[in-house]
């Protein structure tokens, strides 16, 4: 169950759900787009392949944002507060922490705008794509939790009879 793992087993899981996905862009990328990129410098330019550098600035960042998506995701510190204002928060912090990534590492050309409009269309499709998976994975939940529920009253009221 969800519930029983550790925050350690937690953050693993997030961690490879941002790092390996996040190399894998890469990888892609610079098979599809090297020549757009050569001109340029930082981790978009991809003609070369990645540096090292590289790999180990994106896995600083999917460190940084395994730790958001954990502390946010988690109902150890934010039970109160409703899933889908839990989710527009971490949406608003990747974004910020992601364009520090980018203006501190150079990982593409400021002025670059084509790089720039990708990028917010990629973020907008995989966070939209993880939101559905999100909203589903806790309808599916509910629906099974409240069988579960129907369930142990149905037995329940039985044996007061």
């Amino acid at each position: 169950m969800d519930e029983k793992k550790s925050i350690v087993s937690i953050f693993s899981q997030n961690w490879m759900t941002t790092f390996v996905p996040a190399i894998l862009a890469m990888t892609f990328a610079g098979l599809f787009f090297v020549d757009s990129t050569q001109e340029h410098e930082g981790l978009f330019r991809l003609s070369e392949g990645l540096a090292f550098e590289g790999i180990i600035q994106i896995f600083i960042w999917s460190c940084i944002i395994s730790v958001l998506i954990t502390v946010l995701t988690s109902d150890i510190w934010f039970s109160k507060i409703m899933l889908l204002w839990r989710a527009v928060v971490l949406m608003f912090l990747v974004i910020v922490v992601t364009i520090g990534f980018v203006i501190a590492f150079r990982w593409f050309p400021l002025n670059y705008w084509e790089a720039w409009a990708a990028f917010l269309g990629l973020f907008a499709l995989g966070f939209g794509g993880g939101l559905v998976a999100m909203v589903a994975k806790t309808k599916i939940k509910d629906r099974r939790y409240n069988k579960l529920l129907s369930e142990y009253k149905s037995k329940r009221g039985e044996n007061l009879s």
